[in-house]
């Protein structure tokens, strides 16, 4: 049996790869909260952590767990179960924290564990449940159903800029 002296591959001349349009994708950092999974646009995290010392402050609101050092710098955590409308975490010892600026300074949103940054397509984005109402709405972009999960896409910018946190912006 000889072997070929050439292989002859045939090429579709008329198929262009720019042809294929790109899908436009996101990324999204996910994290738990409880047993429901949430995301927010990467671009609104700055870091991930987990504090070493929560300090708690006196007279504060109930979304406030305390503040910590970040690289010399005293940031305030929230905890965004309270505009979730979800129940308060008892302890802290297995959380992290989500540095973010979109409300003009450093704030760490408390979550109990980060999982990954996912890159997904834009329209895989499905609106808000329409049995979302009120402020659950105004807080959520939409869900985004990955396997036997549904990740539901926060409005992170809508939460951090709420009336509850400007109050205390203002008095600051």
């Amino acid at each position: 049996m000889e072997s070929p002296e050439k292989i002859i591959i045939e090429a579709d001349e008329d198929y262009v790869a720019s042809d294929i349009e790109a899908k436009p994708m996101i990324r999204v950092l996910s994290f738990s909260l409880g047993a429901e999974r949430y995301c927010i646009d990467i671009t609104d995290a700055k870091e991930v952590f987990k504090p070493a010392l929560i300090t708690k402050v006196p007279n504060s609101p109930q979304f406030i767990t305390g503040v910590t050092n970040l690289h010399g710098d005293i940031i305030p955590l929230i905890d965004i179960r309270y505009f979730l409308g979800l129940e308060k975490k008892e302890g802290l010892e297995a959380t992290k924290a989500i540095v973010t600026d979109i409300s003009g300074s450093l704030i760490g949103v408390m979550v109990d564990d980060v999982d990954e940054v996912l890159e997904i397509e834009e329209e895989s984005i499905q609106p808000p449940l329409a049995t979302i109402k009120g402020r659950l709405a105004d807080f959520t972009k939409g869900q985004i159903e990955l396997g036997k999960n549904i990740l539901v896409l926060l409005e992170l910018d809508n939460i951090l800029n709420c009336d509850e946190i400007k109050s205390i912006k203002k008095g600051a």
